[in-house]
């Protein structure tokens, strides 16, 4: 016995001996070296995303267009020997010099980015100041039938377009504009033109560089279907609109109007002018302490309010006729009593979508959180046919048996019917589902480097029926957002193979990128306006910590 436990001994002592002479495994250090994401900010402004970059065509330069004042309609001039560069890269790398505060960057800056395993990435980071050229508005304004006729122009990157029907005299046009208060215009703002040939006109910034347009007037080419001439209505950034972090969930329009709903604790709805993004009022908030997460509208203006209704709590729905209307009538209250059975965060009211005419027929749909499941309410004659939805589960989900639709996925009806065809929108997918039987019909091809996607507005133009989504880009701080507008009239189309040379006339608009700081809830909202008799669309998109940008399609050709 006594020899036994001699040898477990030493046995012991050997394997103790071995273990302690083996080396440590190695550490392997990480070689990206890349920059992926930088921009600037000023002092006071902490880690808030003001400008963006331009890169050179190898990448190793970085351009920063500063806006000479900030806001640029303000008086506050920007002093670039107190800027901030904020910038990402890879874990396990290192930046120098050290980012974060201030710098002078009235001569370029050189940044070298060490990845762990040695190696380098450099980069010259050039700014500088200039004025704003852009133009606001324009417009004119001729006798016409005794009358006077008042048009807005179509305002391009180079020249202003001014459709006039044939046989129209244009050779006394008021011509009025609205440029940056520190730029200057070549013609006095009211004065009166001959726009029977091309007139020239010049936009002189506070940098004294100028921009020339050609205002021209030009009988319109109708077009029979879809979306022709398009233009940046306006951008406005996070701290221009007053965000806070991680507050401004969702927009809606309602006649000239565009609300933004902040989930401040009370809720708030902000209304500002879609068509210039000026400020306007607050709106009411009906549900007092109750957090509102969703305000949707219909297919005339009517504005749907939507509360947050966790398990057990009351989902309640408000319409208002317009952001100015200070008596909503409530359209339905209902107790959130988990009739699925989902047992997992069962939420209602982060998303919420409607189809039709809330004072006729439409119907709604909201997504109950990380489930499988879609309530859906029917509006006939006005009326909701029930308090009580009805429940669908989607039974085509992606990602796996255990997926589920997420926090703030959406399902858009494409009629008023009871049984319509909706799209889903969710981590995995954006598709085409059957109404009555809840499978997939087709889905859209997206790929790398679509990282996810999730706002959806559904609209018909011009004859073409057109669903605008919300991408995000690139990375995983989905901070940066590409708005893409589809036709999705023909059916077929919806899968097409982006490598389709026909692609362009199925994914018709892409958006530059709206960026914005990291954005930890994924929220972002698109909604679409008309306007001039639906001879023009907006669609408006929000990214949660990025601002709001609006984009105007119009049925005219060159």
């Amino acid at each position: 016995m006594k020899k036994m436990l001699f040898l477990s001994l030493v046995s012991a002592l050997m394997l103790a001996s071995i273990s302690s002479c083996r080396k440590a495994d190695a550490v392997i250090r990480k070689e990206q070296s890349a920059l992926s994401d930088i921009y600037l900010t000023t002092e006071g402004k902490g880690g808030e995303r003001l400008f963006d970059p331009r890169y050179s065509a190898n990448n190793d330069t970085v351009y920063f267009d500063v806006p000479w004042y900030y806001p640029v309609d303000s008086d506050n001039e920007v002093d670039l020997t107190k800027m901030i560069i904020r910038s990402t890269i890879p874990t396990d790398a290192k930046m120098a010099p050290t980012l974060g505060t201030v710098m002078d960057l009235t001569k370029p800056v050189t940044l070298t980015v060490t990845a762990g395993n040695g190696k380098q990435n450099t980069y010259v980071v050039v700014a500088k100041k200039v004025g704003d050229v852009s133009i606001t508005s324009a417009a004119i304004a001729y006798e016409a039938e005794g009358a006077t006729q008042n048009l807005e122009g179509v305002i391009q990157q180079n020249e202003i377009l001014f459709y006039v029907l044939p046989g129209t005299d244009v050779t006394k046009s008021t011509f009025t504009y609205e440029i940056n208060k520190h730029s200057k215009g070549s013609i006095a703002s009211g004065t009166v033109i001959d726009l029977t040939n091309p007139v020239p006109f010049t936009v002189t910034g506070v940098d004294n560089v100028p921009k020339t347009y050609t205002l021209r007037a030009t009988e319109p080419v109708k077009l029979a279907y879809g979306v022709g001439i398009n233009r940046k209505l306006f951008t406005k950034t996070a701290a221009e609109l007053s965000f806070g972090a991680n507050m401004e969930t969702s927009i809606a329009v309602s006649g000239d109007y565009l609300v933004l709903v902040r989930r401040t604790s009370p809720s708030k709805y902000s209304v500002y002018n879609r068509f210039t993004g000026a400020y306007v009022q607050e709106m009411m908030n009906p549900f007092g302490s109750t957090l509102s997460f969703q305000m949707v509208e219909d297919s005339t203006g009517n504005l749907l309010a939507a509360s947050w209704a966790p398990k057990n709590a009351n989902f309640t729905l408000y319409k208002f006729k317009s952001p100015l209307d200070a008596s909503p009538v409530k359209v339905l209250e209902w107790t959130n009593n988990n009739p699925a059975g989902i047992t997992a965060d069962g939420g209602v009211g982060r998303r919420v979508n409607v189809y039709g005419d809330l004072n006729k027929d439409a119907i709604i749909m909201a997504p109950a959180g990380l489930s499988d499941v879609i309530y859906r309410w029917r509006i006939v004659g006005g009326q909701v046919v029930s308090n009580t939805p009805e429940v669908i589960k989607y039974k085509s989900i992606a990602g796996g048996s255990s997926s589920f639709l997420g926090y703030y996925a959406e399902a858009q009806p494409v009629s008023a019917d009871a049984n319509a065809n909706y799209f889903i929108n969710y981590q995995f997918e954006v598709a085409l589902v059957n109404g009555s039987t809840h499978e997939r019909i087709t889905a859209l091809n997206l790929g790398w480097p679509v990282v996810f996607t999730m706002p959806t507005a559904y609209a018909r133009f011009n004859n073409a029926n057109y669903l605008a989504i919300v991408k995000y880009l690139n990375t995983y701080d989905l901070n940066q957002v590409q708005t893409s507008l589809y036709d999705v009239t023909q059916q077929s189309k919806i899968s097409m193979d982006p490598a389709s040379d026909d692609y362009s006339s199925f994914n018709v608009y892409n958006s530059t990128l709206l960026t914005g700081t990291t954005n930890g809830n994924g929220t972002a909202d698109i909604c679409i306006g008309f306007s001039n008799n639906k001879e023009r669309m907006q669609v408006y998109t929000l990214l949660t910590n990025g601002g709001i940008s609006a984009q105007e399609f119009t049925n005219y050709a060159k």
